[in-house]
């Protein structure tokens, strides 16, 4: 058996093989969770329908990588709502929980995790409940029995919980990343059912060719000899960018020193870092008008 064309054997005498598994394993993952999310939305749309006749804003949140799937999708929840929607972490709500929550406020709080069970995912509702008017708690997590998954709160709470295989048991997050990132788009576009099928069957398609034809040119460009990489994108590739540059921090155990930016605020001071032993990555837009921004820097580069 083999995974990104490398044996099992050699994965796991590297101690690989989990990581190198859920990564191959995604495009199936992607399917099984939006069926599960379409099972349960009328459920997910009834309590969204209460929580925005009420509320005054949207805050996306997790810890690490579960706070970058926010970043990602707080400009689409904003434009598909019309609500101002904004990513804090819950790093930062436990440590200034009155900066972001008032008793002149109802937010709803959608909270992501692959396990649910790090100390700060359950204390930022508990704070949200503390210091907030009311609030509504949508909960998305790849774990049943973590901590979150079982929150209870004198407020409404909606949990939705992924596939069990989206719970990784490697130390960087991949599919769960990626299936929650997607259970997300999907509660943003909820009203856009048939438009949403047709994006996961592209998608699953993308990857699976990828996986299937373009292990071995990644597999090359990991063998460069760089010992920096930047990581760019533009609005919700952002938060992409911002995922990948702790991806390839964490599994190179931090020999390769990782950042990520926007194009147009890389050139405001952080272009500096880039020296001839630099791996730039760039996440292009499908929009053209960002695309024009995104190709100017590149070209300067």
């Amino acid at each position: 058996m083999e995974y990104l064309h490398v044996k099992e054997g050699v994965l796991r005498e590297k101690g690989a093989l989990h990581t190198a598994y859920e990564i191959s394993c995604q495009p199936k993952l992607w399917k099984e969770t939006a069926l599960k999310f379409y099972k349960e939305s009328a459920s997910i749309n009834e309590f969204l329908h209460g929580a925005f006749e009420q509320i005054t804003h949207i805050i996306l949140t997790g810890a690490g990588t579960s706070a970058f799937i926010g970043l990602s999708l707080q400009g689409v929840f904003q434009k598909n709502t019309g609500i101002i929607s904004t990513a804090i972490s819950t790093t930062d709500i436990v440590s200034h929980p009155q900066h972001y929550f008032s008793n002149s406020q109802i937010p709803l709080i959608i909270s992501f995790a692959r396990s649910g069970n790090s100390p700060e995912s359950c204390a930022a509702l508990e704070l949200a409940d503390k210091f907030s008017r009311k609030c509504f708690h949508l909960i998305i997590t790849c774990d049943t029995d973590g901590a979150l998954a079982n929150y209870t709160s004198p407020n409404p709470v909606n949990v939705f919980t992924l596939p069990p295989d989206t719970n990784d048991k490697s130390l960087a997050m991949t599919g769960s990343y990626t299936s929650m990132l997607l259970t997300g788009l999907l509660t943003a576009y909820r009203n856009q059912q048939e438009f949403c099928k047709q994006q996961i069957e592209n998608i699953c398609n993308a990857a699976e060719n990828i996986l299937k034809h373009h292990a071995n040119q990644l597999q090359h460009i990991a063998d460069k000899n760089f010992r920096r990489a930047v990581f760019l994108g533009s609005g919700p590739l952002l938060g992409t960018a911002t995922e990948a540059a702790l991806k390839l921090q964490e599994l190179t155990d931090g020999q390769i020193i990782c950042k990520a930016d926007s194009y147009l605020g890389f050139r405001h001071g952080p272009k500096a870092v880039i020296d001839e032993t630099t791996l730039v990555v760039y996440f292009f837009s499908n929009n053209e008008y960002v695309q024009q921004y995104e190709t100017d820097l590149v070209h300067s580069m």
